[in-house]
């Protein structure tokens, strides 16, 4: 294959070369895709940059304010679809430094003054990531509060509580769904943790991951691009490529662990064997050959995505493992599972609040369903309470389960005396709504 002349690389020496094109176009792969989404956090950064330089003398007021204009320029094209990375751009620190030189001259060649495109990426996935981070404990929010309110509304519809897979304890669906709001409440913290601590921190100005011979005030250029604190160490600030990217995963999963065991619970509830819920036609899908058919795809698929988070998960521990210290190439790969697991996080999110909007319970088969075992243990207690000890009571009930017999009428007051934290007689749930409602604030 002829190999073709190229001008506009950032890293060229001469006044043009030539490369291999199937070498090109395996170098950018499918990079250059997700660095279309990445261009307004490069002009973020660009401008910010642009601003220390000017501080230290670099540039002047004049350039400043051409650099602003021109990285204006870039936004409105992006926003009309009208600035598109190809492959001959090569990423998007390319096509956006090339735009300002070709039409601003001097303050686009000055822009990179002892930036590397090593420091430039990481604060652009770090700006990428606070902003989709935010995104995601919106929408976790909403879901935890859709979850409280179901909760609240079905406090003491009664409900079999199962373990090993097999009729246990009474409970209810208040409880049940309670219980997924406050998982997912622990997986808001873990986020905000994770966001706050490893996220919100600014590595440009780490260069090509050795400093320069600057005396940058980065301090202040992390407080103009609004990130908490400066990462300091220069080779550190390079070794954590794929290392945080890989936790802000790790908030993925967590979430995605917990909408699995939802999504896992409604389709088994859902079967005919349990219609504990009825499906409305709003999120369900038939067959093609059955016309009896209900399916909660939706379900299923939050239940299989998970999967791949878990696996963009581990394909980010993978990338990073056996390098040594500096940038590599091959850490553009990251962007793929990162962006695909941030994708599938959000939409299962959302989606997983529209099937806690719509569906309902099916309240007299989940009464008909609380059968005389379940509450075995409960007559075991109300011996414990006359006076005899436990274990001895769990053996003359345990002796006698076919004498057992409940009243369907006294269901709801015999789960309410689990008065204790938690138990079906004190969810806390006022205590839940004001957490989500201080955590939204935050």
């Amino acid at each position: 294959m002829p190999k073709k002349l190229i001008k506009r690389k950032l890293w060229y020496k001469n006044k043009e070369m030539s490369i291999d094109p199937l070498v090109e176009e395996y170098n950018a792969g499918d990079d250059i895709l997700y660095d279309q989404d990445l261009i307004p956090y490069d002009v973020q950064g660009s401008l910010g940059y642009g601003k220390m330089l000017h501080r230290h003398g670099i540039i002047t007021k004049k350039e400043l304010d051409m650099l602003e204009k021109g990285l204006g320029e870039i936004m409105k094209l992006y926003k009309a679809g009208k600035f598109v990375i190809t492959l001959e751009d090569e990423d998007c620190h390319t096509k956006i430094e090339n735009y300002l030189v070709e039409h601003y001259g001097d303050i686009g060649k000055k822009i990179h003054t002892a930036r590397s495109r090593n420091d430039q990426v990481l604060v652009t996935m770090r700006l990428y990531m606070k902003e989709k981070m935010l995104e995601l404990k919106k929408h976790a929010l909403l879901l935890a509060g859709d979850l409280t309110d179901a909760a609240k509304k079905y406090e003491f519809v009664p409900m079999p509580g199962y373990t090993h897979m097999q009729k246990a304890m009474p409970t209810s669906v208040g409880t049940w769904y309670g219980s997924f709001a406050e998982s997912l409440v622990d997986d808001i913290d873990i986020l905000t943790a994770i966001l706050d601590t490893l996220v919100d921190q600014n590595p440009l100005g780490s260069g090509a991951g050795y400093g320069s011979p600057f005396s940058f005030d980065r301090d202040k250029l992390s407080k103009d691009l609004g990130f908490r604190r400066t990462q300091s160490n220069v080779i550190y600030c390079h070794n954590s490529r794929g290392k945080i990217e890989g936790m802000v995963l790790e908030a993925c999963v967590q979430i995605m662990l917990t909408l699995n065991k939802l999504a896992s619970d409604l389709l088994f509830f859902t079967t005919q064997e349990f219609h504990f819920f009825d499906i409305p036609d709003c999120i369900s899908t038939g067959s093609s050959i059955m016309p009896q058919k209900k399916n909660l795809d939706v379900g299923e698929l939050i239940r299989g995505r998970t999967s791949t988070v878990v696996a963009c998960r581990n394909e980010m521990t993978m990338n990073i493992l056996n390098k040594i210290s500096g940038y590599h190439r091959d850490g553009q790969e990251i962007k793929r599972p990162l962006f695909l697991g941030l994708r599938y996080t959000e939409m299962s999110l959302k989606v997983m609040s529209i099937i806690v909007r719509s569906i309902k319970p099916n309240e007299k088969e989940l009464l008909d369903d609380m059968t005389p075992e379940l509450f075995a243990a409960h007559k075991a207690f109300e011996m414990v309470k006359k006076g005899m000890s436990f274990r001895d009571a769990y053996r003359e009930v345990g002796s006698h389960l076919k004498d057992l017999k409940v009243d369907k009428q006294n269901i709801v007051k015999m789960l309410k005396e689990s008065k204790h934290q938690g138990g079906v007689g004190n969810l806390g749930l006022d205590k839940l709504k004001r957490k989500i409602a201080s955590m939204r604030k935050k």
